[in-house]
């Protein structure tokens, strides 16, 4: 990614991508997340906590080494203790960009993943068919928001400049 005093310049990315961000709008729950990690040997027991529990934001993962869940904190704190997990970390806030993407789209997740790597703030990244999210430690959660915000805003600024140009001819 190309920066201009630590800062990621929209003018550098491809013009269906700059667009995209220039049409994100970013929704912020108010919920404390937590990352759930269990032994592989538990998929079926965890992936039946995550349906039974039906929360609205929940995610699992199943890899080759381990089942990881993420959910809602006050959900899992009520079936912690019937678990078999092998670690947590809780006090992740959600961020979603709330536009639907294409699965082909390039370069979405590594642009906002660069925008917040910038600003010195860690991710856990996630998605769903047509939405892309992002988790973030709820102390970084306001400068995250304005970090993305702002890029946004850039986005757009850096689309009306090209239309004007265009415009004028």
């Amino acid at each position: 990614m190309v920066t201009k005093g630590g800062v990621l310049m929209p003018e550098e990315l491809p013009l269906g991508l700059s667009h995209v961000f220039a049409q994100t709008k970013l929704h912020v729950d108010n919920t404390e997340y937590v990352i759930v990690s269990f032994a592989l040997d538990q998929v079926t027991s965890a992936l039946f906590l995550i349906s039974r529990l039906g929360v609205p934001f929940s995610s699992a993962v199943v890899d080759k080494d381990e089942v990881t869940l993420l959910l809602p904190w006050d959900s899992w704190y009520q079936v912690r203790d019937e678990a078999d997990a092998r670690g947590e970390a809780r006090g992740y806030r959600l961020i979603t960009f709330d536009i639907p993407t294409d699965l082909g789209l390039v370069g979405f997740i590594a642009t906002f993943s660069s925008v917040l790597a910038e600003a010195g703030i860690g991710i856990y990244s996630t998605s769903a068919f047509t939405r892309d999210h992002v988790m973030v430690q709820e102390e970084d959660l306001d400068r995250a928001v304005q970090e993305l915000s702002g890029f946004i805003e850039r986005c757009k600024a850096n689309l009306d400049a090209q239309e004007a140009e265009q415009g004028g001819r």
